[in-house]
């Protein structure tokens, strides 16, 4: 074998094998949602107020995945482009920093990069990207409920820890 196709055949595989974890890690986590178990008591369920949106996005990425899993590429190119319109249509009830704009701007163009990569068929590529995406989201995920900011809520100086769970309805 040369050494270009050795190279395929492993990235190829490395690739299968980062995906099929994927796969089991997110059954793991449904599973513990659905029977109401998290994995820290501090974590709710998305499923709540403005939380709502979030699991849409989540769905979406649900139907990429299953569409990398097929390379069925409407449905990656489909769920890409749907979860840019959500991101792109909501206000987030979040603080709104220098931080969290390049999150959410980094976010949308990995969409329509997952968008074009579909529409060429480069699966591997989208993979790639859908994974990168992947990460993304929970390293904002990760600063928005960890970090302390600066705030002045209602005119008052001061630092505000971001809630370490999604808000619930009526509040």
């Amino acid at each position: 074998m040369s050494a270009n196709s050795l190279l395929k055949h492993f990235s190829l595989k490395a690739t299968t094998v980062i995906v099929v974890l994927f796969v089991l890690a997110t059954i793991t986590v449904d599973r513990q949602l659905s029977k109401g178990v998290a994995a820290d008591a501090s974590v709710r369920s998305i499923g709540q107020a403005e939380g709502v949106l979030m699991r849409s996005k989540l769905k979406r990425s649900q139907s990429v995945l299953e569409g990398l899993l097929r390379k069925d590429y409407a449905a990656i190119a489909k769920g890409a482009h749907d979860m840019k319109l959500i991101s792109e249509a909501v206000e987030w009830p979040r603080a709104r920093d220098q931080v969290y704009e390049h999150f959410s701007a980094e976010f949308r163009r990995q969409c329509s990069q997952l968008e074009e990569l579909a529409a060429k068929k480069n699966h591997q590529g989208a993979t790639f990207t859908y994974l990168a995406m992947t990460n993304l989201c929970i390293q904002c995920h990760d600063y928005v409920r960890d970090s302390l900011r600066v705030a002045e809520p209602n005119g008052r100086s001061g630092i505000q820890l971001i809630p370490a769970e999604w808000p619930e309805e009526g509040r």
